[in-house]
């Protein structure tokens, strides 16, 4: 717990808790919203598109919309942490932001993976066979994040505390 109450001591967590102005905690929840509509937003259309719906459209422009999602994910872990450390000793133990964490990290790595294994392949050419099982986890673990998220507010009635 030290470590915790050390992050939640530090200049940068007591701006986000206590400023009385509109540049703390408000600030860093939009950006943590803007961060997540980039990349869930972005994510959305591509495993939409690699699952099948819109075949009109041609997949491989589609290239075009990761490093949106890219931003948008840094932007989102740079915001997110800075929301978690203004409250650490809380957040930190919190079984949903935990369960969340996880849920992100395996989501990032999954799009990393779509990224280099269906739209930079060596041939130039993208396969959207291969990509559908990783579109449907996509669209499940955004999804999975963002209630996992919401839910965060409502920790002390969901878990009685």
């Amino acid at each position: 717990m030290g470590f915790l109450e050390f992050l939640e001591q530090t200049a940068l967590a007591t701006f986000i808790r206590e400023s009385s102005s509109y540049l703390g905690f408000p600030t860093f929840l939009f950006l943590h919203t803007l961060g997540l509509s980039l990349l869930v937003g972005a994510n959305c259309v591509v495993s939409i598109r690699v699952l099948g719906m819109a075949s009109s459209i041609p997949l491989r422009p589609m290239v075009r919309l990761f490093p949106f999602m890219w931003a948008g994910f840094i932007l989102t872990v740079i915001s997110g942490t800075g929301l978690a450390i203004a409250s650490a000793t809380s957040k930190f133990v919190n079984p949903l932001l935990l369960s969340k964490l996880v849920l992100v990290v395996i989501a990032a790595v999954i799009m990393w993976k779509m990224d280099k294994k269906i739209f930079r392949t060596a041939d130039d050419v993208a396969k959207p066979g291969e990509g559908k099982v990783m579109a449907a986890a996509m669209l499940v673990l955004w999804l999975l994040v963002m209630i996992l998220g919401r839910l965060i507010a409502y920790s002390s009635t969901i878990f009685g505390t």
